[in-house]
């Protein structure tokens, strides 16, 4: 695999050419070759697991754009990988639920998605196994995206490189087949960064059209997509500054040497490439303003009242679009939505919780959620990609541009962001990083045998650590973390636990749950654990939906499963560790427990009594109790975990006294509670 850069043209870089078998295990069979390996590792893996969290949403918003031409399911996400995720669907017989019912009119897409997937007979483990497969080849398109870009700067060995690392991400791993929006925001941010690069240096109808379609794709995928603008003008601003001639192809070749006149003809370019992205997104929404597609059903109004505001500065331009229909209504509701949203949602880092997030948070899920081999890897073919070979820096650094100019645009949006739910949001850093890292082609050619052979263990260990995760990308930690084995104390939800490991839950129940053995289930997912045939108590999790709000019964000994994300009272109504007004209610609720169990009192208003309670209070206290258990289970060991998202207690009855009515875990002891010394 050696290869020498002698020159660079217009920013092509020209290679000594390769013996034929080093071409065999360079070129483009051995890259389809990888990418097809990255498929087979990252759809089996994810068909070891229950659905996760926004995966029930998708799909079945996906499907229903197909059946209906309706789009009020899930607007605030990317119609195009939803209608895409839903096309298999369409040749099978796959019945959906009636829209006359109250989830439709309301446009809860969660319970419309629960009766899709669960309640109508429908295939459940082959609807996600066809989603998520047609997913990950999205995933292969952008595996083959990195190969060829990193071939076009670093030749066909720092391709082979980018491309064979990319086939052991984890991150890629896990997210790339989930049925989401995230490997299509990833794959067109890379298309659209390099596209719109490409057509700042030719202008032609191929080029001006493949940026379109590439910007069209990413607009479609996903709302954080208006990104490629800054990421655009910043690249605008290079290509003006460097000042070399700029090709234009029409009916005929030509050059334009001045700034004015390039500036002139990019604008134009810009125009015409605006002009299909906007005939484009129409299309995906049928060319129809509304919302809504008409059906008898009905609906509820829109919530623009209370959307709108939260979009600041955006919202004059907002106003404006909406009120002389420049875009979709599903479009503009869904962008608006998504920005009303993101500007707060729980959070959780390294035990803190906040409703803004922090600065540090995606650069710590980048430090603990990516190989270290990978990082290292990263770094040097990055050093390579600039200081190596026989150009000057400046023009390295103006070749790989749009690489650095999306990874700092993008690292910018992503420290200001309030949304720090998932190390997922950093999906569309990964391909730059790895085109990047074909720079370990220049150390591969003139750094001498050391360097090869420190690059070589270090990519046999990363390899090895990938395949030994399998299946569990979700919840790959490094080992700066400690592994995924602590991981829940780090990060939770779509880091970590979304609630994908129901399957794997059934299966410990079955080998290691005794006969008669009380169960108990803290879920936090959309997935149903009635499905997998669990016995087990549900206690509160994020969704109560589907469980019995007013079931009642004492804990007691057992084995309590309790994913991360509830175990850290992310989600709950008693958010964040236990404190002295959570214990003041408690007690309070408590009393008026033993108040109503009192032998003494008059039976029938006792009655009376415990259905006030059932109906007022329970959930309020049902989540309190279950909030003061997580708190005294977090100052211990799980004596197991599924998946690593979901953890395993064997507590017994002294265990379960002691964590909700001895003194409350997380509460200093000289703090007065209810009247009490504590």
């Amino acid at each position: 695999m050696r290869a020498a850069a002698v020159c660079y043209d217009a920013g092509r870089v020209q290679i000594v050419p390769l013996p034929r078998p080093a071409r065999l295990l360079t070129g483009w069979g051995a890259a389809l070759a990888l990418v097809l390996v990255w498929w087979v590792m990252a759809v089996s893996g994810v068909g070891q697991k229950s659905t996760t969290f926004d995966e029930i949403a998708h799909l079945t918003a996906g499907h229903s754009y197909w059946l209906t031409g309706d789009f009020r399911l899930q607007p605030e996400n990317g119609n195009l990988p939803q209608r895409w995720a839903a096309l298999p669907l369409l040749l099978g017989p796959y019945r959906f639920p009636s829209l006359d019912q109250e989830a439709w009119r309301t446009f809860d897409v969660f319970a419309m998605g629960h009766h899709f997937f669960y309640d109508l007979g429908n295939d459940l483990d082959f609807m996600l196994l066809a989603g998520r497969a047609t997913m990950a080849v999205l995933g292969g398109a952008l595996g083959l995206l990195v190969y060829a870009w990193s071939r076009r700067l670093f030749g066909a060995s720092g391709g082979i490189v980018s491309v064979a690392l990319y086939a052991f991400c984890p991150a890629l791993l896990a997210n790339g087949p989930l049925i989401t929006s995230d490997i299509a925001a990833a794959l067109f941010f890379a298309a659209a960064a390099w596209a719109v690069w490409a057509v700042l240096h030719a202008v032609s109808p191929t080029s001006v059209l493949a940026a379109a379609l590439a910007v069209a794709g990413l607009c479609l995928s996903k709302m954080s997509g208006v990104l490629i603008v800054p990421v655009a003008l910043v690249l605008l601003g290079i290509r003006l500054a460097d000042g070399r001639p700029l090709p234009v192809t029409l009916r005929r070749a030509r050059q334009i040497r001045s700034r004015p006149g390039q500036l002139a003809v990019l604008a134009a370019a810009a125009a015409l490439q605006a002009t299909i992205v906007l005939l484009l997104v129409w299309a995906f929404y049928d060319f129809r303003y509304s919302l809504f597609g008409g059906h008898p059903a009905g609906h509820a109004p829109l919530d623009w009242e209370g959307v709108l505001p939260a979009a600041g500065s955006l919202a004059p331009a907002i106003e404006l679009a909406r009120r002389h229909h420049l875009l979709p209504e599903a479009y503009l509701y869904g962008f608006t939505y998504m920005t009303k949203y993101a500007a707060t949602r729980p959070a959780f880092l390294n035990g803190q919780h906040s409703w803004i997030g922090w600065p540090w948070f995606f650069p710590y899920c980048l430090a603990v959620k990516t190989p270290l081999c990978l990082l290292g890897l990263v770094l040097a073919g990055a050093v390579g990609a600039v200081l190596g070979c026989s150009a000057p820096v400046r023009e390295n650094l103006y070749r790989t541009a749009p690489l650095w100019v999306l990874l700092g645009v993008y690292w910018a949006s992503a420290v200001a962001s309030h949304l720090n739910i998932g190390h997922r949001h950093l999906l569309p850093t990964y391909p730059a990083m790895l085109v990047l890292a074909g720079g370990l082609a220049v150390w591969l050619e003139a750094g001498g045998r050391a360097a090869r052979t420190l690059i070589a263990l270090a990519s046999l260990a990363y390899v090895v650590e990938s395949v030994l995760t399998w299946p569990n990308y979700l919840a790959y930690f490094n080992q700066l973390a400690g592994g995924p084995r602590h991981a829940y104390r780090h990060l939770v939800d779509s880091s970590l636990d979304w609630g994908q490991d129901l399957p794997g839950l059934a299966r410990w129940l079955d080998r290691h749950a005794a006969s008669g053995t009380p169960v108990y289930l803290s879920y936090f997912g959309t997935g149903d654990p009635d499905h997998y045939r669990m016995q087990a108590r549900r206690l509160p999790g994020y969704f109560d939906t589907w469980r019995r709000r007013d079931e009642w019964y004492p804990l007691t000994g057992g084995i309590y499963a309790v994913s991360a994300t509830m175990l850290q009272s992310v989600y709950t109504m008693a958010p964040g560790p236990w404190a002295a007004p959570y214990e003041q209610h408690y007690q309070a609720a408590l009393a008026a427990l033993r108040h109503i169990a009192d032998p003494s009192g008059d039976q029938a208003e006792r009655e009376r009594l415990m259905r006030e309670f059932m109906k007022d209070e329970f959930l309020a206290f049902d989540h309190l109790r279950f909030a003061r258990l997580a708190a005294w289970l977090r100052r211990r060991e799980p004596d197991d975990s599924v998946g690593y998202s979901i953890l395993v207690y064997r507590l017994t009855d002294r265990d379960v006294r002691d964590a909700l009515y001895g003194p409350p875990a997380e509460l200093a002891p000289d703090i007065e509670v209810a009247g009490a010394r504590r």
